[in-house]
């Protein structure tokens, strides 16, 4: 079992560097052209634009987001934890909290400001969050688990490097 652990650990641990390493790729290749160093060797610009589209919030909206935000990240963490220690009912519990209902929680006023693509890429988010529990229920294989967690978080890295919140004017 610990070696199962240790396994489940280090593939968690490759997704999140690959997946990092796949967000700077892009941008770099955006910043330079193409990738003829390796990164370590190209030197970074000065002034780096923020080129994310932007959601105009105000502080109270804008917290309000941020908290739901906040959730499924802390459900990541104890979906990862449960997959660790082998706890699939966790896994399901922490799951089913970011699920597709966490939307209907969302003030409408705030739901209208958004883009089209960013509640669609919400929407797709949420119902990642679903199939993870689904299928923490049903195959109770940690591996099939993970894979789901990994294409759900795609989708928190490409909703994050499109978009970004700004004060309402």
């Amino acid at each position: 079992m610990y070696a199962f652990k240790k396994i489940t650990i280090s593939m968690i641990f490759v997704f999140a560097l690959s997946t990092y390493v796949h967000v700077a790729v892009a941008q770099h290749e955006t910043m330079q052209g193409s990738m003829t160093k390796p990164m370590a060797e190209v030197p970074m610009p000065k002034k780096v634009e923020d080129s994310r589209q932007i959601i105009q919030l105000n502080d109270a909206e804008r917290a309000i987001v941020v908290a739901d935000m906040r959730q499924m990240l802390a459900s990541i963490q104890a979906i990862t934890d449960g997959l660790a220690n082998g706890n699939m009912q966790s896994v399901v519990k922490a799951a089913s909290k970011s699920g597709e209902s966490m939307m209907g929680e969302l003030p409408t006023q705030i739901r209208m400001k958004f883009p089209e693509s960013f509640g669609q890429m919400g929407l797709a988010s949420h119902k990642a969050f679903d199939r993870i529990a689904q299928e923490a229920k049903t195959s109770k294989n940690p591996t099939s688990v993970l894979k789901k967690l990994a294409a759900g978080i795609q989708n928190c890295v490409a909703c994050h490097a499109t978009y970004r919140f700004s004060q309402s004017k």
